[in-house]
């Protein structure tokens, strides 16, 4: 009878132990999820107040005059998720302080060298854009909301369509005609007659 007992409660610590090591492996996944949702909403500000500084600085290159609003409807829906989700979340607002301290950093790196010429400010928007398109690739191996999938993947078609606008694979310099062609990547239009809706 005492060796039943003494199973039945192996048994049962088993589980419990099993229980919470997954109850701990959820909170990290969570807390793991909510700190990639936190660096991309930094991202975004970011790309959204780079674009509209460097916009204000080199007039002529359409790029930085009708990507910045593609950005902020990219901040817009992650904060609306965030709000819901992560009530706790800091987002602060599009045209706010950033989150890291690291973000103010590169703000203010890119800016200076965007400030150059027009060809620097568009290799600065190269570099947002493949920095956005890693940073979202890694949320998404960690995300497992659908909602939140939903919103990444849609967020990384847009940073693919913006990477073409500034490379020059999608017109590029001067007044985004770089190439003459006005194709984007894979035969995409988007610098000089991007509509940028995503």
């Amino acid at each position: 009878m005492k060796v039943k007992y003494s199973i039945l409660l192996s048994v049962l610590f088993v589980g419990a132990l099993q229980f919470l090591i997954a109850a701990d492996s959820s909170t990290q996944t969570s807390q793991t999820t909510k700190q990639a949702l936190e660096k991309q909403l930094d991202e975004e500000r970011l790309a959204y107040q780079l674009y509209t500084a460097l916009g204000e600085i080199h007039p002529g290159l359409r790029q930085f005059q009708k990507i910045p609003r593609a950005e902020a409807r990219h901040f817009k829906a992650l904060r609306q998720y965030a709000y819901r989700q992560y009530p706790d979340l800091e987002t602060f607002e599009l045209t706010g302080n950033f989150i890291n301290p690291d973000v103010q950093k590169l703000y203010d790196t890119l800016l200076a060298k965007g400030k150059v010429s027009a060809s620097a400010a568009l290799q600065a928007g190269v570099a947002v854009e493949e920095l956005d398109i890693r940073d979202l690739d890694a949320a998404l191996e960690i995300t497992t909301d659908q909602e939140l999938v939903a919103i990444y993947k849609r967020l990384r078609a847009g940073s693919e369509r913006h990477l073409a606008a500034f490379s020059g694979e999608g017109g590029g310099h001067g007044k985004g005609k770089g190439n003459g062609n006005g194709k984007g990547k894979k035969g995409g239009k988007c610098a000089s007659k991007c509509n940028c809706k995503s």
